[in-house]
């Protein structure tokens, strides 16, 4: 998906439609990969699961600043005033 949406940004130019879930989904796959491998250390015994726990309360504010950066940075970077 970010390959495609790269590719989209590359071939027809960047707008406001395509950096927001380009963000979204680079965040998202931060999120995932580390909690992918938190998962495997606590599958294996290596990890308590509170460290899983932790990563995934703690990046929610994370989100929280991509929205407010969207909400506030956007307009008007793209003109939208």
């Amino acid at each position: 998906m970010l390959t495609a949406m790269l590719t989209r940004i590359a071939e027809f130019g960047s707008s406001p439609n395509k950096i927001a879930p380009l963000g979204l989904n680079l965040l998202l796959l931060v999120h995932l990969l580390r909690a992918a491998w938190l998962a495997v250390g606590f599958l294996r015994g290596r990890r308590p699961f509170a460290s899983l726990e932790r990563w995934q309360t703690r990046y929610l504010p994370v989100y929280g600043a991509w929205a407010a950066a969207v909400v506030v940075i956007f307009p008007p970077i793209f003109g939208f005033l």
